[in-house]
């Protein structure tokens, strides 16, 4: 296996970075089509984009989203992990915590996706690290429990996930008096006649998308 990784790697620990490697494409794969309905949702059910056409337009941004961005929240996640797993990721029980975590999360992606369940897999990720160090600090001898958890780091990042909705709710509600205001003044300046019919129309409840 040393030819395949450059350097001092067993059969067994290839073979375990191989399975790790697909477990995080296997997730990135479920988040892709779990995530993206949350975010295209409102802009298909309003009948302001066509469902494909949100679907690529969501998936360029995301794109774009982490190539330019800087890491920050990667490492912010990163720092929740347990310290001494980090440390030992190549050890049996560093691969243990790749797998318990990614699986894990897998799972409920999945299965709140089957149930129809707005739910995020950054927070489900974030939820599978926290168990993942509070179940390490019970197995490991000398641990009390909690041991290994960065709590200062959960604190912020459930901080956040509590204030981001409110910001979300206050945020659109201003724009939303903004652009209504704004699009009665136009319509208003406006000589033509248009009718709210041709700006929005509801969609059937009992169809799908239209593509």
């Amino acid at each position: 296996m040393d030819s395949l990784f450059g350097g001092d790697v067993s059969l067994i620990s290839g073979i375990f970075l191989i399975v790790a490697l697909l477990l995080a494409f296997s997730f990135e794969f479920v988040n892709g089509f779990h995530d993206t309905a949350n975010a295209v949702a409102t802009v298909i059910y309003t009948n302001a984009l066509p469902a494909w056409f949100a679907v690529v337009w969501s998936g360029c941004w995301n794109l774009i989203g982490v190539l330019l961005s800087a890491g920050t929240v990667a490492f912010g996640i990163l720092a929740l992990l347990p310290v001494e797993l980090v440390l030992n990721v190549g050890s049996g029980a560093g691969f243990a915590m790749v797998f318990s975590l990614l699986i894990s999360a897998i799972i409920w992606n999945v299965g709140t996706w089957y149930f129809g369940l707005p739910a995020s897999s950054s927070h489900t990720l974030i939820g599978s690290i926290v168990g993942v160090g509070l179940a390490n600090s019970v197995m490991s001898a000398g641990h009390t429990f909690g041991d290994g958890v960065n709590w200062g780091k959960v604190q912020d990042t459930l901080t956040a996930l509590l204030v981001s909705p409110v910001v979300g709710f206050v945020c659109s509600a201003l724009l939303l008096l903004l652009f209504k205001a704004g699009s009665a003044a136009l319509l208003r300046w406006s000589a033509g006649r248009i009718h709210s019919e041709e700006l929005y129309t509801e969609p059937n409840k009992s169809k799908p998308p239209t593509l």
